[in-house]
């Protein structure tokens, strides 16, 4: 397969990049750049097989999981040249664990994959259930579809798949942005999902983050955008604190993963994280924290 065909063309490259800035002006940091839609879509109901525990569901997932290892490798050497620093942090693991990554790509679980480990379970939308090959690639390889609407019928399946996997030790991606916004980046504002499973089934977050490169060469030959070069943080595990009770742990998680990714931000690029965000009365704390400074709110002080 041609792994070029991932590239944008200039225009679209520029496109996300208008309307990144545009997002972050208003503060709509968990809100997709492109429109989704469920157009070659099969829909997540109550028939979804979510712990693909049969003997020829496993025979498959093995088959998969090897072809889709050579894919990766030719995806994170060819267009992101993946360079994985912080393995370290993953020893003494044991038991299940919630992954947390910024989301910067289409390619982005393939870095991941090589961090952690190839075969591991992850989250994502329900338009995300393609129908087809790449489906089923990603249906046997780990895929736990969010159901649309939270359908209560269909949730409790999905709640009780993450349990299950927790408890038998595997590691599970979130992407707690919620949101994908192409090669921004810096860290965006987290929803509490990811750190909800965690706190509640008293898992360590893992947090990742995805630092850029820009390639001396933008274009390749054939016109297209070039990835940058990806390097992949795997950050000390932070684990839920025993005196706390879940909600407050939630927010506990929650902040300490934010700030694991900021430290990360401001020691790899060599700046502080600032936000080009019009600051109002409903823009969240974090938000605030970090945003730029204007002329009119210098006046205002």
């Amino acid at each position: 397969m041609d792994i070029n065909i991932l590239k944008e063309s200039p225009a679209e490259f520029e496109a996300a990049l208008q309307k990144q800035k545009e997002y972050e002006r208003v503060g709509k940091f968990n809100t997709d750049e492109n429109e989704n839609t469920y157009d070659g879509c099969d829909p997540v109901d109550e028939t979804f097989n979510y712990l693909r525990r049969r003997y020829r569901d496993r025979i498959k997932h093995f088959f998969y999981i090897r072809k889709l290892k050579k894919y990766c490798r030719k995806i994170n050497r060819g267009l992101t040249n993946l360079k994985v620093v912080g393995r370290t942090n993953l020893f003494g693991l044991f038991g299940g664990y919630i992954v947390t990554c910024n989301h910067i790509s289409k390619v982005d679980s393939f870095a991941v994959r090589a961090a952690v480990g190839y075969d591991l379970k992850f989250v994502a939308a329900d338009f995300n259930n393609w129908k087809g090959k790449m489906g089923n690639i990603a249906r046997n390889t780990g895929y736990l579809p969010i159901p649309a609407n939270l359908n209560l019928s269909v949730m409790r399946k999905f709640n009780h798949a993450m349990e299950y996997f927790l408890r038998k030790r595997w590691p599970i991606l979130i992407y707690p942005e919620q949101a994908m916004w192409h090669e921004y980046k810096k860290p965006r504002p987290l929803k509490p999902g990811a750190f909800h499973y965690a706190a509640k089934y008293r898992r360590p977050i893992v947090p990742l983050f995805i630092t850029i490169e820009d390639k001396p060469e933008r274009l390749d030959e054939n016109g297209r955008v070039n990835f940058g070069n990806y390097t992949i943080h795997i950050l000390p595990p932070i684990y839920p604190r025993k005196e706390l009770d879940e909600r407050a742990n939630v927010e506990y998680l929650m902040s300490a993963n934010f700030e694991a990714w900021r430290r990360c931000y401001e020691r790899t690029y060599g700046i502080p994280l600032e936000y080009d965000t019009e600051v109002t009365e409903n823009t969240p704390e974090i938000i605030k924290q970090f945003a730029k400074k204007r002329p009119d709110d210098q006046q205002a002080q």
